[in-house]
């Protein structure tokens, strides 16, 4: 692959990682204990992998659909970054499927920092399998079905 196109390509891939998780940068925080279950209807348990432990916060967005993905969350949660996993809850969800994208803000500036190129240069993830240029609503769908929604930051 030519590295223009290559390029190219990890710059669209900055640009839709960084729309998919704009929403979550407007987040105010929000205080969630740790939940042993998630009983409550339009709850989910996250399970968060790869934090970088006490730095900055954790800012994650959740998706209903594939038309509002990437430009309207249904619920946001800011939260200062905890254990290298963190386990919280996240309410306010509706439908049987949610797509989640999260970043960790290291420099708590509100927003994903990214190198000149576009490419992220702070740690971001989705529910689902991403892939190597950022979630798409087909790759970050997830069910709601009782079980822990797996989050995991890039390196």
């Amino acid at each position: 692959m030519p590295t223009a196109h290559f390029l190219a390509q990890t710059s669209c891939a900055a640009a839709l990682l960084c729309s998919c998780i704009a929403t979550a940068t407007a987040a105010e925080p929000q205080a969630t204990a740790p939940a042993q279950s998630t009983a409550s209807p339009g709850c989910v348990q996250v399970e968060m992998h790869n934090v970088r432990p006490q730095q900055g916060f954790v800012m994650v967005a959740a998706y209903a659909d594939a038309a509002s993905f990437g430009k309207t969350s249904s619920t946001q949660l800011k939260l200062a970054a905890g254990d290298a996993v963190m386990r919280f809850v996240m309410c306010g969800l509706s439908g049987d499927t949610v797509a989640l994208t999260a970043f960790q803000d290291l420099d708590a500036d509100g927003k994903l920092g990214r190198n000149p190129i576009g490419i992220p240069s702070e740690p971001w993830g989705a529910s689902g399998t991403p892939g190597a240029f950022g979630p798409t609503w087909e790759t970050g769908r997830v069910k709601l079905d009782g079980t822990p929604v797996v989050v995991k930051l890039s390196q």
